[in-house]
């Protein structure tokens, strides 16, 4: 292939992602821009800014997950190990959980042999080792269902719910996939254990000597990592990995860093291809990766996005002294990865429903947060912020009395004293209008009134001889009480003194 043929064709691809974008007015690739993209699956998203996403081509699509397998098998056995420094020794038992037919890749380790955990981790990282992966399995959970149980724990523990194991090799197996989102979350996690980044990072790998075995360096079959390959490499790329089967087609995770940016890309159901005018097929894995890469470091860079300077919103201001409005403003400068010759004009922005009051009362301090609103640029959400109060609002005489007056017009209490108010004076002008045209005169009315008065006092007076009644009801009771004893005495006497015999002369 011609470099410079294979150059021209990448830049114009660029150039039209570049229009497309522009044209379709959205930060994230379009449909147009990503059908122009030969392999299956292709995502591109920022390291920087979480969730930033750049190219989105089929990334929720399950696909086989072939040789990336041996990445997440690789976090486990740095999760379950600890200390990578101890050394395995290898038997027959724990090579034998893969076949070793014909084209599977191994180190070659033999029976007996020590070998450091960490080497095991690099070699099936760097150089997708079977009888690594082999060993890894059986030494951490003594079978291959097991190791699988523990490689989905993990998956699922990251929320990569689109991803099924059903094997440690990555060979193509019925019911085995993933995807380019899960894939993308799982190597953002991994990323985050140094010996990791390393082992992913490296270009090469030294397979110690033992026995009759030479001592070896394989290399990385990452090629955008290799200068020597012209046509796949990337300066930018500093980790990744690839790898085939003829189901997953081909496919290709990198990380790249440059001028401050670093990107992550995932390509996946890659080619092999004429994409030019030569003889040969080239790898779309790669090239769809470089197409990705290119573009953004073309054309994608911090811009401010976002101002203090900018008016977002205006708010109804109660008693405000020299002002009824408040400006709102963005509580402070913020930056986007956005297309290079973006500016703060290009952005709009949407207040978050509820967060902003209709009116305010003065007085009003500047810089107080009174709300949020979402920033957009050409259709695409890029954060969200806190508006504040640009000004300081003191609190007018003459408006905080009339707000009290609004208030107090306003309130249940007035209401009800309004209906009382109101039925009053209907009721005085019935009187009025009944005494003008003669339905009632001034003798009616006192007679009316005299007799109003006297049914009230009739009234009175009914309950007064009741209660009267009653007392007296009581003090005859008393009374009746009292007397009857000294009625019963005299009687008592009287009879007495009838059996008392009559006394006579003689005998004094």
């Amino acid at each position: 292939m011609k470099k410079s043929v294979s150059l021209l064709l990448v830049l114009l691809l660029s150039l039209s992602v570049f229009a497309s974008v522009f044209s379709s007015g959205a930060i994230f690739a379009s449909e147009d821009v990503t059908d122009k993209l030969r392999s299956q699956v292709c995502y591109l998203e920022s390291l920087d800014e979480e969730g930033t996403v750049f190219f989105n081509k089929g990334a929720d699509k399950k696909v086989p997950i072939a040789g990336f397998i041996k990445l997440i098998a690789a976090v486990v056995a740095i999760e379950k190990w600890g200390d990578l420094d101890e050394k395995v020794k290898v038997t027959d038992k724990n090579r034998s959980l893969v076949k070793y037919d014909y084209g599977v890749r191994t180190a070659g380790y033999k029976e007996g042999e020590r070998v450091s955990k960490k080497d095991l981790v690099d070699c099936m990282v760097i150089y997708s080792a079977n009888d690594a992966a082999s060993i890894i399995a059986y030494e951490i959970s003594g079978s291959l269902e097991g190791f699988i149980g523990e490689m989905q724990a993990l998956m699922t523990k990251l929320g990569c719910s689109s991803t099924v194991i059903k094997n440690i090799h990555g060979f193509d197996e019925e019911g085995q996939y993933t995807t380019a989102k899960d894939m993308a979350a799982f190597l953002k996690y991994a990323l985050s254990y140094p010996v990791f980044s390393d082992a992913f990072s490296a270009k090469s790998f030294v397979i110690k000597a033992y026995d009759d075995r030479e001592e070896k360096t394989v290399t990385s079959n990452n090629k955008m990592m290799n200068a020597s390959i012209s046509d796949y490499y990337h300066k930018s790329v500093t980790g990744g990995k690839y790898t085939m089967t003829d189901e997953a087609g081909e496919c290709v995770a990198a990380v790249s860093n440059m001028d401050g940016y670093s990107y992550l890309t995932v390509v996946m159901g890659g080619k092999l291809m004429n994409i030019d005018s030569d003889d040969s097929k080239e790898n779309t894995g790669f090239n769809d990766a470089q197409t990705m890469l290119n573009w953004v470091y073309d054309n994608i860079r911090y811009r401010v996005v976002v101002s203090p300077e900018q008016s977002v919103a205006f708010v109804d201001v109660k008693a405000g002294k020299d002002t009824d409005k408040l400006r709102l403003i963005p509580e402070k400068e913020t930056s986007a990865l956005v297309p290079s010759k973006v500016t703060t004009a290009a952005v709009s922005f949407e207040i978050v429903d509820g967060s902003v009051p209709s009116e305010v009362t003065a007085p009003v301090k500047a810089g107080t947060i009174m709300g949020q609103a979402k920033v957009y640029y050409a259709g695409e959400e890029i954060t969200t912020i806190n508006l504040i109060a640009s000004q300081d609002i003191e609190r007018s005489a003459a408006g905080f009395i009339m707000g009290i007056i609004s208030s107090i017009v306003g309130s249940k209490l007035f209401l009800v004293v309004s209906i009382l108010l109101f039925l009053a004076c209907a009721g005085y002008l019935a009187y009025m209008l009944c005494k003008f045209f003669g339905v009632i005169d001034d003798k009616t009315i006192k007679a009316l009134t005299a007799k109003a008065k006297k049914a009230a006092s009739g009234s009175k007076n009914a309950k007064r001889p009741q209660a009267k009644s009653q007392s007296a009801k009581s003090q005859s009771a008393k009374s009746q009480s009292v007397k009857r004893p000294s009625q019963k005495k005299p009687q008592q006497k009287r009879s007495q003194q009838a059996k008392r015999p009559p006394q006579t002369k003689g005998k004094q």
